[in-house]
């Protein structure tokens, strides 16, 4: 059973880099992992050259892209006005958006506040975490999809689907990280994600506001359907693959939200 275990865990990685673009690259060195996340990491030989630190990496870049998008929304600045991160922590700038009108007057103003404090913590906390190995803020281009500050209910719009598809990648993520640390650090992140996501798909119903299917797997919040859950009951992951053709607007290497792409190891689809 064992073996069966870990021929399981082998093929996952290697679907994974099949996901993530790099089928090409050979066996990683020996690579220590989990220290920077406190006492009791231990020394774990990453299986591929795609080791946890570069899967935790990727959610960063998505958590600088959310951090952004609700720090433009309500304060009208991003992270480096901001001074959460350096002009030297990113490798180019974050553009459009705007903070959106009458927020201080809606009911969802609570609601979005929470939601920047906390996506700009997450951000904070990977990078603490990563340390030196944390990847720099990518190019931002906020504007991508033409919606997100014009009113409170196209913020709605935008806010569904970055929540529904961070809550995907970190699903599809967690089973490819081997450290137990990291992984908790992970699920605690994904928690908090599914928490934003089920406030935001409310928020939408009560809005009687439409959020487009990002994708063919996407379940935009009906009265028929409220959660982004399948037949089964059970949450949607998303391969690396699958969220990059996403935020890159079905760019291979870059586009849409990441007009230069990802920073990381695992930046192309």
């Amino acid at each position: 059973m064992e073996q069966n275990l870990m021929e399981k865990n082998a093929a996952d990685r290697r679907n994974f880099l099949k996901g993530a673009g790099f089928t090409g690259l050979g066996l990683a060195s020996a690579a220590i992992i989990g220290s920077k996340f406190g006492a009791g990491a231990t020394r774990v030989e990453a299986a591929t050259a795609i080791d946890d630190a570069d899967i935790l990496n990727f959610a960063l870049n998505l958590e600088y892209l959310e951090a952004e998008f609700y720090a433009m929304s309500t304060y009208g600045s991003t992270l480096v006005q901001l001074g959460v991160i350096s002009k030297s922590e990113e490798s180019g700038p974050t553009t459009g958006g705007n903070k959106v009108p009458n927020f201080s007057s809606s009911p969802m103003a609570l609601l979005a506040t929470a939601l920047r404090d906390e996506e700009i913590d997450h951000v904070k906390y990977l990078r603490s975490a990563l340390g030196s190995d944390a990847a720099k803020k990518p190019a931002i281009n906020l504007n991508a999809l033409g919606y997100g500050y014009s009113s409170v209910a196209s913020w709605l719009k935008l806010a569904r689907q970055f929540e529904d598809v961070g809550v995907s990648a970190y699903l599809g993520a967690a089973p490819l990280i081997s450290n137990k640390t990291y992984l908790a650090a992970a699920g605690a992140i994904l928690s908090v994600e599914a928490f934003h996501s089920g406030a935001i798909r409310l928020g939408c119903l009560m809005a009687n506001v439409t959020s487009p299917a990002v994708d063919s797997q996407d379940i935009p919040p009906t009265s028929s359907h409220p959660f982004d859950v399948n037949s089964n009951a059970l949450a949607i992951p998303r391969t690396p693959s699958e969220v990059l053709n996403i935020v890159y607007a079905g760019g291979t290497s870059s586009g849409g939200f990441y007009p230069d792409g990802m920073n990381g190891v695992i930046t192309s689809r």
